[in-house]
């Protein structure tokens, strides 16, 4: 369960300058970064603003309320405005930019750019239905995490909250939130798995879904495989603190490693 976000400062504080400049009322983006069920922190690397739809329009805008003939007159008008996104368009940024990170890093949820006013008018279901649309498309695999990230910046007052959403119940939940640098610890490792296939060539089916099918298999090799890191054999103890890029190369059992034929 995570209890605290820790996210790069350089980056994040970058970002909300350019969105101060900007005077947008409204803006949606995704969070990536890193989420690990043996761990209570996640780590937020940078802030990725949605870009606007093909017609131009944006992916998240400041909805109008009805006027209330017997609202106070001195309610300001952001105060009846809650926020409407584009669920579809935020979900295929989300699954394009997934598909574009390194490994290690991922999309962990969303940020909102917004007043105070105008995000506490937005229902959570609808908050939790664009954090759910982002969870299916990028999902985070191998984790065990049933988790992701909502992010508030606010400009009305100034300041940064965050939410942890629970995508079985779909409930909120604050966390606490800081700043730190980040992107110095990274580690760079270039991964190698080596393997041969032989394939029929069948036009009726389309041959990504071949592949995809005949290569299903190595996904339980590549997990009982021993790590080679620089050509050394990876052990738990080991300092791999060193200023990389790294090699990594994956040794499976020797029964196990045959060519596989279809």
């Amino acid at each position: 369960m995570v209890k605290t976000v820790v996210g790069e400062e350089a980056q994040l504080k970058a970002l909300e300058e350019t969105l101060s400049a900007s005077a947008s009322p409204a803006q949606v983006g995704l969070v990536v970064g890193k989420l690990s069920a043996s761990s209570d922190r996640a780590l937020a690397y940078s802030l990725i603003p949605t870009p606007p739809t093909d017609s131009g329009a944006p992916a998240c805008s400041l909805l109008r309320a009805a006027p209330n003939p017997k609202a106070a007159k001195a309610a300001s008008s952001d105060a009846s405005s809650s926020l409407d996104f584009d669920v579809d368009w935020v979900a295929e940024h989300a699954r394009q930019v997934s598909r574009m990170l390194l490994g290690g890093m991922t999309v962990i949820g969303i940020y909102i750019w917004a007043s105070e006013a105008s995000f506490k008018a937005t229902s959570p279901a609808v908050l939790s239905q664009v954090l759910r649309a982002v969870s299916q498309v990028a999902p985070l695999y191998g984790t065990g995490v049933d988790e992701r990230l909502l992010i508030h910046i606010s400009y009305s007052p100034r300041r940064w909250a965050c939410r942890i959403c629970d995508m079985s119940s779909g409930r909120l939940r604050p966390c606490d939130f800081k700043y730190t640098k980040l992107l110095a610890s990274l580690q760079t490792f270039r991964c190698t798995y080596n393997f041969e296939i032989r394939l029929p060539v069948v036009q009726a089916e389309p041959f990504k879904k071949v592949i995809s099918k005949a290569i299903s298999h190595l996904t339980k090799q590549v997990q009982n495989a021993k790590a080679l890191i620089d050509g050394v054999l990876f052990l738990d103890d080991m300092d791999n603190t060193l200023e990389g890029p790294h090699n990594v190369e994956f040794l499976v059992p020797f029964k196990n490693n045959l060519p596989a034929e279809v």
